[in-house]
């Protein structure tokens, strides 16, 4: 259970990265992700949010293999060959990420601040992308430690408000 929390929230964090358009591929804070970081995310405005999630999206990739590695190690450990999942999985064709939308549930009340969400989403993203057939996930359960401060304010947010641990 702990296992498909944390899958839960690294997809949750892939679902915001890969939010938005690709339209404004420049990183001169028009959009305003930049300007919001000092902001708590309860007092984000619908456009703040849309702002923030083209932040991550043009700061945070991930790949195909990526994905595909996650999976095959994933798989490795209810004991299929991860390498052949892998190999299974890169041979598909590429799925469209239509409908993923931004989400700010959990923002409500919330007193994190963007930059400290960023730099949790940011870590979970390199958190997953570290995963590969060499280097397994990590079943502990523990978040990347930029995520104490979302995590200690919003727990909701990442989705573990009241599960207990």
């Amino acid at each position: 259970m702990t296992r498909m929390k944390l899958v839960g929230v690294l997809m949750a964090g892939l679902a915001l990265a890969a939010c938005g358009g690709d339209d404004d591929g420049g990183d001169d804070g028009s959009t305003g992700g930049g300007d919001l970081d000092g902001k708590q995310l309860g007092s984000l405005t619908a456009a703040d949010s849309e702002a923030l999630c083209q932040d991550l999206a043009a700061s945070v990739t991930v790949t195909k293999e990526d994905l595909c590695e996650v999976a095959g190690a994933y798989s490795a450990l209810g004991g299929a060959d991860c390498e052949a999942t892998t190999a299974e999985c890169m041979s598909q064709p590429e799925q469209p990420s239509e409908g993923v939308e931004c989400s700010s549930a959990g923002f409500t009340g919330c007193t994190a601040t963007v930059a400290e969400y960023k730099a949790c989403m940011t870590a979970q993203v390199n958190t997953l992308k570290a995963i590969s057939c060499t280097s397994p996930p990590d079943t502990s359960g523990e978040q990347p430690a930029a995520c104490a401060p979302l995590n200690d304010k919003c727990p909701e947010v990442l989705g573990t408000g009241g599960e207990g641990a």
